[in-house]
């Protein structure tokens, strides 16, 4: 192993393994340190007697051809194309989503739907009116494009549910980054198409009718998500990076560039000219010692999520990928089926599904066990109607620490703050955790690429790229 590296990059996720791709090929010595046992961070899959589980969804979907043209060319990818087919719980009903909205109204009361409707159709002459609204929380943005009476419906049950915080107060940047704004002129032709030929889904898990904007994804056909990080790694590795696996870091010395970490029980230190940071920013202020920059990222947030797995003795519980749980009486927010990911995912014969709930450290959740979350898990699956007499043949919980970035309406000034005083022309910041950007597994893609190319031609980091600005 060198001594001193052109590039040190802290987590082996997505986004600092295609940015070591990139780097490498450009003739620059890289090492990766990360303290699990495999790369991908939350794009990573475990096996469990046969069965292979990812963290929840992810899928892989992209706009930006240029970036699909060159994952294709990765190895051992085996890619295959699935059309979404995802539903949400609401009004004791299974309804397709992203929602087709006249499936929506016909499952409310019918003194809720008129209300909505005539809400939607009055704020989009509102809109056209004043079209220059200031969108400052998650609720605005979601107000301007539906309206109140359908935010209500739509929006704050399941956002409130997943951030244990009413959308007035998260930052409108949350919905910028996650949504596309619906065609409206789309949607009420749809409507009214559908109307006149009365051609109405029903609510039943068996239909198969897809949601008409439920979009295209990738999904690797052996190995789950892994495969997508594995491929980058081999890249990465092909052209030059070194990965050191089950590394913990012990201290960072901006002034001295030099990163001290465990490695096979011994304790080494390496140098380097710069230092690229995936980590949570919290972990990172604890390496540096620095108590300034501790305050500062203190006042930011991560949410932890918990993993309830539930293997099955059935070839599958319905057709969907996944499906929404907003009723706060339900513990979980997503229930994922890994069957109709892929054939290889489950044993034959058998499925299994994850169920993700979001929360806060210490509090919440932790104060069930596993057992009672998995009795927890089970009973409202079998309320809400998703699981019935299915044998269940085993169980597992998963703890995972800062998988969501947080954003309050004041994160974005806070986030500045810390990015302002951390880097310099050698550090730097990247990915879902450690620029606080909540990333799909493309955007992290992109921004891997995109910081590789400002630090080979010497300039500053990423944190006001836009992912639609990116190139390879």
């Amino acid at each position: 192993m060198k001594k001193n590296y052109d590039v040190i990059v802290l987590g082996g996720g997505i986004s600092g393994l295609t940015l070591a791709k990139r780097l490498s090929e450009n003739g620059k010595s890289v090492l990766i340190i990360e303290k699990d046992k495999v790369v991908g961070g939350l794009s990573q899959s475990i096996t469990y007697k046969g069965f292979t589980l990812d963290f929840s969804a992810h899928r892989f979907h992209t706009n930006n051809k240029k970036l699909l043209a060159e994952i294709m060319k990765y190895k051992k990818l085996n890619f295959k194309i699935f059309r979404k087919l995802s539903r949400i719980y609401m009004f004791n009903k299974y309804l397709k989503y992203p929602f087709e909205l006249q499936n929506l109204l016909r499952a409310m009361p019918l003194h809720q739907a008129l209300k909505s409707t005539f809400s939607f159709f009055y704020n989009e002459i509102s809109r056209r009116i004043s079209p220059d609204k200031k969108l400052i929380s998650y609720k605005d943005w979601f107000i301007n494009i539906y309206g109140y009476s359908l935010y209500k419906v739509m929006c704050e049950p399941y956002t409130s549910k997943i951030w244990k915080t009413d959308p007035s107060k998260l930052s409108a940047d949350w919905a910028n980054q996650r949504f596309k704004t619906e065609n409206i002129k789309l949607l009420i032709k749809r409507i009214i198409i559908k109307a006149l030929k009365f051609d109405f889904s029903s609510y039943s898990l068996n239909d198969d009718n897809l949601a008409p904007d439920g979009g295209n994804f990738y999904y690797p056909q052996k190995g789950g998500i892994q495969a997508l990080a594995n491929a980058i790694k081999n890249e990465a590795t092909n052209t030059g990076s070194q990965i050191l696996l089950n590394s913990e870091i012990k201290k960072i010395n901006k002034q001295k560039k030099e990163v001290t970490f465990m490695h096979n029980n011994k304790l080494r230190l390496l140098k380097y000219s710069s230092l690229v940071s995936t980590i949570p920013l919290h972990d990172l202020s604890l390496y540096l010692n620095d108590n300034y920059f501790f305050k500062l990222t203190n006042k930011l947030k991560y949410m932890d999520i918990t993993f309830v797995y539930l293997f099955l003795d059935v070839n599958s519980v319905s057709k969907d990928h996944w499906l929404y749980f907003p009723d706060k009486d339900i513990i979980f927010n997503r229930a994922v089926e890994f069957s109709n990911w892929g054939s290889s995912m489950c044993p034959k014969g058998k499925t299994s599904i994850c169920f993700d709930i979001t929360h806060f450290s210490k509090k919440g959740i932790h104060k069930l066990s596993d057992d009672d979350l998995v009795r927890r898990v089970i009973n409202d699956a079998k309320a809400s109607k998703y699981l019935s007499n299915e044998k269940i043949l085993d169980s597992l919980v998963v703890h995972v620490n800062n998988a969501y970035p947080f954003y309050d309406l004041n994160y974005s000034k806070k986030l500045k703050k810390i990015v302002s005083y951390y880097e310099d022309a050698s550090h730097f910041l990247l990915g879902r955790t450690g620029i606080f950007r909540y990333n799909n597994s493309d955007n992290s893609i992109e921004m891997g690429f995109e910081l590789a190319e400002r630090m080979l031609a010497g300039k500053k980091g990423i944190l006001d790229y836009t992912i639609e600005d990116a190139s390879l």
